[in-house]
């Protein structure tokens, strides 16, 4: 009798742990377009602040739900070896900037952000790199929306 409730036991546990990673596995990730970001600035100050003090930033923007807007110039648009979208905003005479990976589902067209222009940018921020000799650094965002109307999207 012992054992039937050993063995029960067993697989009340398999059952639960099954359709917890079951859960896990097919979650879907809150659409970024649809959240409200908790913080608004600009490139050039996001940066700064990192530079001044990387610690209390670091602390400040991260997060899983922190939804974060930047408005800033775009100096590049990148796309990487598997199709995706980045844009690097920032000054252009400086070497750090902003670079957000765009949000496959978004849909954005490339030819329609270009060089020079002026851009809000929300997504998840994702880490800070600072360059080791102090010249430069990157703050990196990823599933980025952009929050310009005039920026034409794709029909997806």
């Amino acid at each position: 009798m012992k054992k039937k409730y050993i063995w029960l036991t067993v697989l009340l546990l398999l059952i639960v742990a099954a359709f917890g990673m079951y859960r896990e596995y097919n979650r879907q990730r809150k659409e970024t377009i649809s959240q409200a970001p908790k913080f608004q600035t600009t490139a050039l100050a996001i940066l700064d602040e990192f530079r001044l003090n990387q610690q209390a930033a670091d602390q400040k923007y991260s997060g899983l739900d922190v939804i974060v807007a930047v408005t800033g110039t775009i100096k590049e648009t990148i796309e990487d070896d598997g199709g995706q979208l980045i844009l690097v905003l920032g000054d252009s005479t400086s070497l750090s900037a902003v670079r957000c990976t765009v949000d496959s589902t978004f849909g954005l067209n490339k030819e329609s952000v270009t060089r020079g222009m002026e851009v809000k940018v929300k997504g998840n921020f994702t880490g800070y790199k600072a360059d080791e000799l102090g010249i430069g650094a990157d703050i990196e965002m990823n599933f980025c929306v952009l929050d310009s109307p005039e920026i034409k999207r794709k029909q997806l």
